[in-house]
């Protein structure tokens, strides 16, 4: 065969490249169609259709979104992630789903004025006033713990610039403002003419409150202050920022909301109280997860839509402020045990025992309660928020009386920010919701400086002095409460004001940037 045959050149396939174009996906699909592919040649090109993602498996599960993100659903035959029976089951009978950013920035302005109105009133509670108190129990039940859902639902991957922001946001704040609150409260309210003249307790700014302990916390010398014990509100930071590193190790876990609801109930049993927040961070973490899952699965509380389910947001809500005033006037409950930030012993006493159950029960009012405050808060559409640019939208500028006059397609008309603008507005009810969510996006600043003006208040005015001569019960305190109630929405409404956020803004929101590598600031 040698001798009868000239050397001939070995046939190899094409290239890919220069093969015409399709043929090699025409090919293959024609394969797919006879029968199974054939594994593809060692020394040949490696058909475009096959990768090691798709190998290892499908589209959508194998990309991680980041540091603190949790794993992806199990994805459909298309490789799109799929909810458990049990989510998908929850939305068609409870009608959840995602959210606004704009309804959820007005819950926060809703639950930023209870907050600050129970700090305003704590006073007349302290000396036995029963009305406060009964307020107290009803809010109390659930505008922190709403406060906590919504960080989570909010919060993303720890990615650079978001933990940079995590710095900025809960740490340099606290540490400046707890120095600052340490300071003012010990040399007001610890010594000189406010112990000395007006004879009242050390460090009690108001009869029966203080916010410093007199031994542990007291500016009088670095060997008795510490960080290690938030100042008043400031434990929510410290709080915040705790959830925030530990949820990525929390996603982990298999039965993750069990797990910490079970951590909640039990921490009650140790001694570790306040110590930077630890109590209150365990035991405020299953609602900051639950917010971050609600989000994954697209399944937050829904508004009430239809006037069935109003009418039922509206009885539970009575049925809240009904057991408020048992808890107060009947029973005489204390409102400490909202305030999940102390031992079972010293919350309970001679029941600490039960302090697991009692704990269990509050997660299930709380979560009840929440879902009636959301159910009552409705999304920017029930309202009629209008976008520029929709032209189904009531916009102002309507040549047509009725009608809308489409507007120039252009980048100035489209949808800019999370809000629609007030002036956009044909009705009151939607304008008045765009500038509450608009206050409720700044909480920062009245959550932080609302103590500094109950201080001042109380230090450089007569208005809680009646605490200290008045027994709760009389009439005459009820009316300054409600005074003070009153006081207590307007101080956080100025505090919700841009200009009061720009003055404070170098205190709450520092620029730290010179502290980081400018080049890693880059990614």
């Amino acid at each position: 065969r040698v001798a009868n045959s000239a050397p001939q050149r070995e046939s190899r396939p094409a290239p890919v490249s220069s093969r015409p174009r399709g043929e090699f996906h025409a090919s293959h699909r024609t394969l797919e169609r006879s029968g199974p592919p054939l594994r593809p040649s060692r020394t040949g090109p490696r058909p475009a259709t096959f990768s090691c993602a798709d190998r290892v498996e499908p589209r959508g599960t194998a990309d991680m979104s980041g540091y603190g993100s949790a794993p992806a659903p199990k994805g459909d035959d298309n490789g799109k992630p799929v909810d458990p029976k049990w989510v998908t089951t929850l939305r068609e009978y409870t009608g959840a789903g995602t959210t606004s950013s704009e309804r959820l920035d007005v819950a926060k302005f809703v639950f930023i004025m209870l907050v600050s109105s129970g700090h305003f009133l704590e006073p007349f509670y302290k000396i036995g006033n029963r009305g406060v108190g009964a307020y107290m129990h009803a809010i109390y039940g659930f505008h922190v713990p709403a406060f906590v859902l919504i960080s989570g639902y909010v919060s993303g991957d720890l990615n650079p610039k978001r933990r940079r922001a995590l710095i900025a946001g809960t740490l340099a704040p606290y540490v400046i403002m707890h120095i600052l609150f340490s300071l003012f409260y010990t040399r007001a309210f610890c010594e000189g003419e406010w112990t000395d003249e007006r004879g009242h307790p050390e460090c009690e700014f108001v009869n029966k409150w203080a916010l410093m302990d007199p031994v542990v916390g007291q500016w009088d010398g670095w060997d008795k202050w510490t960080f290690a014990y938030p100042f008043a509100q400031l434990w929510y930071l410290v709080s915040l920022f705790t959830k925030r590193l530990w949820r990525p190790f929390a996603l982990e876990m298999r039965w993750t909301l069990l797990f910490h609801v079970v951590l909640g109930v039990l921490v009650g049993y140790t001694t570790i109280g306040r110590f930077l927040s630890i109590h209150r961070s365990t035991v405020h973490m299953p609602y900051f997860l639950c917010g971050f899952l609600m989000r994954k699965h697209a399944c937050f509380f829904p508004s009430a839509k239809t006037p069935v389910a109003k009418a039922m947001a509206v009885a539970a809500l009575v049925f809240n402020v009904g057991c408020a005033l048992m808890a107060s006037y009947t029973y005489g409950m204390r409102v400490e045990v909202w305030f999940q930030s102390d031992p079972h012993d010293e919350v309970y006493g001679a029941r600490w025992a039960y302090g697991a159950l009692y704990q269990l029960c509050l997660y299930a009012w709380t979560f009840f309660t929440m879902m009636t405050v959301f159910a009552l808060i409705p999304e920017p559409e029930a309202v009629g928020i209008a976008y520029a640019g929709e032209e189904t939208l009531p916009l102002k500028g309507a040549d047509v009386e009725g009608q809308t006059k489409p507007p120039p397609a252009s980048k100035a008309n489209a949808r800019a920010g999370k809000y629609g603008k007030e002036r956009d507005q044909a009705t009151m009810a939607a304008k008045v919701y765009l500038r509450c969510a608009k206050w409720g996006a700044r909480t920062l600043y009245p959550f932080v400086m609302h103590i500094a003006v109950l201080l001042l208040v109380a230090r450089y005015t007569r208005w809680y002095d009646i605490t200290w001569t008045t027994d709760g019960k009389d009439a005459s305190v009820s009316v300054k409460a409600a005074w003070t109630l009153l006081m207590a929405y307007t101080f956080t409404i100025v505090l919700s004001l841009k200009p009061v956020v720009g003055l404070f803004k170098w205190l709450l929101e520092p620029n730290i940037s010179p502290l980081f590598n400018p080049e890693l600031q880059k990614l």
